[in-house]
């Protein structure tokens, strides 16, 4: 009887080989594909949560907003609108994004907003000095002009008419005030 070395056997036995091979083969196809998975699901839930972080400070601070309307001011020669407010809230550099104009019946007068200036920087009260990035803090007064302001047939507003002015914040607050030109 001959003795069989480790070498014999394993050149004389080779489907040996192809089981251990497989299960290595799967084993290491499996473990980079968990792999993989796990960082793409690890990523996009850092990124949900981040993008849920981020939506409800902005929650939180346009919660926190408040405009306060002190006065109106309608000047019919120039059709120009004198807004003046103060910052009420607890949010900081509150910045107005858009002017919404609406008559009594809530049919909309006029659109104005910050990009194609239509609504002037706002100014201290005070002095009528520019405030530095357009940015109202917590108790701050300030005015600003709305340019332009006509019904939208053309004529300037009507003197004794009701109307609703709607300030929208950059964060998207609102505030609603009534006044009469």
């Amino acid at each position: 009887m001959r003795y069989l070395g480790k070498r014999d056997i394993w050149s004389h036995d080779k489907r040996a080989l192809s089981p251990i091979f497989a299960t290595v083969l799967l084993a290491t196809i499996i473990i980079i594909f968990g792999s993989v998975a796990y960082y793409y699901s690890t990523n996009l839930t850092t990124t949900a949560t981040n993008n849920y972080v981020n939506t409800l400070s902005n929650s939180q601070q346009a919660i926190a907003e408040r405009i306060s309307f002190e006065n109106i001011v309608y000047t019919p020669s120039n059709v120009t609108l004198k807004v003046y407010i103060i910052n009420s809230g607890i949010a900081n550099a509150v910045k107005i994004n858009s002017v919404f104009l609406y008559d009594a019946s809530h049919n909309i007068v006029g659109v104005y907003s910050v990009t194609p200036s239509q609504i002037s920087v706002m100014q201290t009260i005070d002095g009528g000095v520019a405030i530095s990035g357009n940015s109202l803090n917590v108790g701050k007064e300030a005015y600003f002009n709305v340019f332009n302001v006509q019904l939208a047939a053309g004529p300037p507003l009507t003197s004794g008419s009701i109307y609703s002015i709607q300030l929208t914040t950059q964060r998207g607050s609102t505030f609603d005030y009534e006044f009469t030109p």
